[in-house]
């Protein structure tokens, strides 16, 4: 007997319902692969320490599948990168007093089939704190998932280590008894003392491999239809594309023409950016998070509020639960440009320079796929409502660098969501319970608010509510697949432009800087 309309909606529903608990953990989830191959390269990289040039060993190791599928996700176990740093490079390297480092690596994979290639950033490789030896070569193992690549034709697929770089952040600890030193982080009663930031940026290291090393990670061969068959994927685009899942938008009706060279998504030339917002920022800084001055230098304000500018910021988010990430303020959709006040306040004095700009930024709804597990991929639309942007710059001493701290919260809504293509009604108020708290560190000369560059954050996803309809409850899965810790954002700003007055709007149109690797 067929079954009726109703039978079948609650069928897809059930079925949706049931996916979303699979990634919740609340069902047990698909088995792995099947075969496996289980890779090790000792490979020897020359990496510019404070120090000079040197020489570093590195091991990298994963779980790779002896086979796979054209046009299905070619998944890639935990990986691993374990990188020993000389002693004699930790000497200039590390601050005074450093007892433990954390670490993260980005390591560069080219991915090639049938003379294609492609570079893949995987970027989600963290070592835990890690004591640092006393006269010692200090070892860092690193660990993490890498997102997984596609290729749409069958043939070897395969994985060649390249670039690596390591960002270091020392955890200085002081003797006991003693109390750390540095400006306060806000004006609130029973606030501890912050360190410095010298004791708590990460110092960037970037490495090559040595010449005339063998660097195959792993082959992996895939079936389906080769070069010389005849395939439904559209002519390749002129741009090289990138593999890396990291950058990949889910896999819709738009993005299938972009796929067609072989290895996953391609990249286009870049629209222009948004105009400027040609009205000042209204907002207000965040009183709470401006660190005091020292003694004696005062805090004074712009007579004329501040200078207006404008830049565009675009950025990737990496989601511990997701295993993968999101792009957010996508270049390639024409991003939305950074309304800016600079020098809106100031305290300078000697030996102390504290730069106090606002800024607002009304970021574009965001797409994220939740996990492609197998069979039933989890997609939603994320809203941003964000807070004005409070930033910090201070450098203290004329021959120290100046650090950047932008503060922002966000409130994330979910809609529009999906699995395996079959809409699911989470409501109009599903969102994070409270924002999500940001901070976005940076460091001259990567980064300088006048000239844009990196900036990096480590943040917490709130729990979720409102999500579900009809009595359904669906905050707890949507809480247990993307809340907690773990998460990492890296944002590339472009240069700022300075808004002319009277509506004539930039002196010239902002850059749009490429996503971060």
């Amino acid at each position: 007997m067929k079954p009726s309309a109703t039978s079948r909606r609650r069928t897809v529903r059930a079925s949706a319902v049931g996916a979303l608990a699979l990634v919740a953990g609340v069902l047990p989830g698909a088995g792995s692969q099947a075969q496996e191959q289980r890779t090790r390269l000792t490979a020897d990289y020359a990496c510019a320490f404070p120090s000079g040039t040197r020489q570093i060993e590195v091991e990298l190791s994963g779980r790779f599948p002896a086979s796979a599928t054209a046009g299905q996700p070619v998944r890639i176990g935990e990986f691993h990168a374990d990188v020993v740093l000389p002693r004699q490079a930790l000497e200039k390297l590390l601050p005074a007093g450093t007892q433990s480092v954390t670490s993260e690596a980005e390591l560069t994979v080219q991915v090639a089939q049938g003379g294609r290639s492609a570079d893949a950033r995987w970027d989600a490789l963290r070592a835990d704190t890690t004591p640092v030896p006393a006269g010692q070569d200090l070892t860092l193992a690193h660990r993490g998932t890498v997102p997984p690549v596609t290729a749409a034709r069958g043939g070897e697929l395969g994985f060649t280590a390249g670039a690596l770089a390591l960002d270091v952040t020392p955890a200085a600890q002081q003797p006991d008894g003693e109390q750390p030193t540095g400006e306060k982080t806000g004006d609130g009663p029973g606030e501890k003392p912050a360190t410095t930031p010298p004791a708590t940026a990460p110092v960037r290291i970037g490495c090559r491999p040595a010449e005339g090393q063998e660097l195959l990670l792993a082959a992996v061969r895939i079936g389906g239809p080769t070069d010389g068959a005849d395939t439904s994927a559209p002519p390749a685009p002129s741009e090289s594309p990138d593999p890396s899942a990291s950058h990949e938008r889910p896999e819709d009706e738009q993005d299938t023409a972009r796929r067609g060279n072989g290895l996953d998504v391609g990249t286009a030339q870049l629209p222009p950016a948004k105009p400027c917002e040609q009205e000042r920022p209204a907002g207000e800084l965040d009183r709470s998070k401006l660190p005091e001055p020292p003694p004696g230098i005062p805090v004074r304000e712009s007579p004329i509020g501040g200078i207006h500018w404008c830049a565009v910021p675009v950025a990737v988010s990496n989601v511990y639960k997701l295993r993968g990430a999101m792009v957010i303020n996508d270049p390639r959709d024409g991003a939305t440009t950074a309304n800016l006040l600079i020098q809106k306040e100031w305290a300078v004095g000697p030996g102390y320079n504290q730069l106090r700009h606002l800024g607002e930024l009304d970021l574009p709804d965001a797409r994220a796929t939740f996990l492609d597990f197998d069979f039933m991929p989890v997609s939603a639309g994320i809203e941003f409502t964000s807070s004005p942007m409070t930033i910090v710059t201070v450098q203290r001493g004329s021959s120290a660098p100046n650090y950047a701290t932008i503060y922002l919260s966000q409130t994330l809504r979910m809609h529009d969501v999906k699995v395996n293509g079959v809409p699911l009604d989470v409501g109009p108020r599903c969102r994070t319970a409270r924002p999500v708290e940001l901070e976005l560190k940076g460091k001259q000369p990567e980064y300088e608010v006048l000239k844009g560059g990196i900036l990096r954050a480590k943040f917490e996803i709130p729990p979720f509510t409102g999500c579900g309809t009809g009595g359904e409850d669906l905050d707890p899965l949507f809480t247990a697949s993307l809340s907690g810790g773990g998460n990492y954002l890296k944002l590339v700003q472009g240069p700022p432009c300075l808004m002319r007055p009277g509506g004539l709007g930039c002196v010239a149109p902002p850059k749009v800087p490429e996503l971060p690797k």
